[in-house]
């Protein structure tokens, strides 16, 4: 099992304005060659948001999204499978394309295509590490509820990056798509749930700021926007996990900083970068 990042640049022709999240311009341009799978609520593809230098370009409700001619905007397509078909792929398409479209006429390369074997997906992972939220990250109540009150609950958005909910879900993508030598902890439906008990225990938050964020996905049959709440910002934990639980949240670390966690990362939500804080923290 692989996951393969495809790191793209995409440079407009002309000024014009993108869709609410800027991802759909990288999914308008390569639908055709991307191989979605779909296992339960979790899907095989991510594909992030485009950025100007470290910001994203997605709409809040009154910003247009604009992109400025000749400015270079980069993304990521990220896919986890049990081939290199991304890599492939791409490679055939060349350095260089143009995509023109309902989003103006582009010029689109593929600047590096990165095939990493899930077997060594793992993070030098410090004691005090900063989880940033790069792009609006959502996180759903009910991937903390016991599996015997799963259907007895009304999922709801959280606010606030718990630990619990992160490694929950980070697991739960982990374990969809490992091959049986590579899924972790033993198999069943507790899994998750157990992992993000032990996250909240043994992860400590010592700083952050986070701020909740809403973002424009669309528009419904009638024409309402559709948004979504999520938070951005960045959060520095403290871990006490013994030395095998530390392990497995570097791995999950791993996968996160590929292909982002919480739902919509199809379409680059919960993109996030793990970092080694550089300033001074307060201690616990």
């Amino acid at each position: 099992m692989f996951v393969s990042v495809a790191r793209v640049v995409v440079v407009p022709l002309g000024t014009c304005l993108g869709p609410p999240v800027s991802s759909k311009i990288l999914k308008y341009c390569f639908s055709n060659y991307l191989r979605r799978k779909v296992v339960g609520s979790l899907t095989n593809l991510s594909i992030s948001m485009l950025f100007n230098d470290s910001k994203p370009l997605y709409s809040s409700g009154d910003n247009p999204v604009v992109l400025e001619a000749g400015r270079r905007y980069v993304g990521r397509i990220s896919a986890i499978d049990e081939d290199t078909w991304l890599l492939d792929t791409f490679s055939s398409l060349g350095p260089d394309f143009r995509c023109s479209g309902s989003y103006g006429d582009l010029a689109i390369s593929v600047e590096e295509v990165e095939v990493v074997p899930m077997s060594s997906l793992k993070l030098d992972l410090p004691e005090v590490f900063k989880i940033v939220f790069r792009t609006p990250t959502i996180l759903s109540s009910k991937l903390m509820c016991p599996p015997t009150l799963a259907d007895k609950v009304k999922p709801m958005h959280k606010l606030i990056p718990q630990a619990s909910l992160i490694f929950s879900h980070l697991l739960r993508t982990w374990n969809t798509f490992a091959p049986p030598e590579l899924k972790i902890g033993k198999q069943s439906e507790w899994a998750p749930y157990l992992l993000g008990r032990q996250a909240d225990i043994t992860l400590v938050e010592i700083d952050y700021n986070i701020k909740p964020e809403t973002v424009v996905i669309g528009r419904d049959s009638q024409g309402k926007l559709r948004e979504v709440r999520g938070f951005r910002g960045w959060v520095i934990y403290r871990s006490t996990a013994p030395r095998k639980l530390h392990e497995i949240y570097s791995k999950l670390l791993a996968l996160a900083q590929l292909v982002g966690v919480g739902r919509s990362r199809g379409i680059g939500l919960g993109h996030v970068t793990i970092e080694t804080p550089t300033h001074n923290t307060p201690t616990q």
